[in-house]
């Protein structure tokens, strides 16, 4: 995959869990106190990974050369934590209307 394809796919990930944040915001304002004490940590654990990707993800934009392949696993690692803290997060969603 070259770099170019790789930063559309990145940017389309990051774009996506920064969407999954907003969400358990969101579940997390619209759930009870004790839903919202449940999500909390899985909260904050989110805000974390993302503040950490977005960090990997400019040294990704700012690095040319051999260096991206670097960059590149370190944030594929950590697209795939936010995604299992999210999942982890979910479970503590109230159930929605089917």
């Amino acid at each position: 995959m070259n770099e170019k394809t790789m930063k559309e796919q990145l940017q389309a990930e990051l774009t996506n869990l920064q969407s999954i944040v907003d969400e358990v915001k969101l579940q997390m304002h619209l759930g009870a106190k004790e839903a919202q004490d449940n999500i909390r940590p899985h909260l904050e654990e989110l805000e974390l990974e993302l503040s950490q990707v977005k960090k990997k993800w400019d040294q990704f934009e700012k690095n040319s050369g051999g260096a991206w392949e670097d960059i590149q696993t370190g944030l594929r690692k950590s697209l795939k934590s936010m995604q299992q803290a999210f999942d982890k997060a979910k479970k503590h969603f109230p159930e929605q209307d089917k």
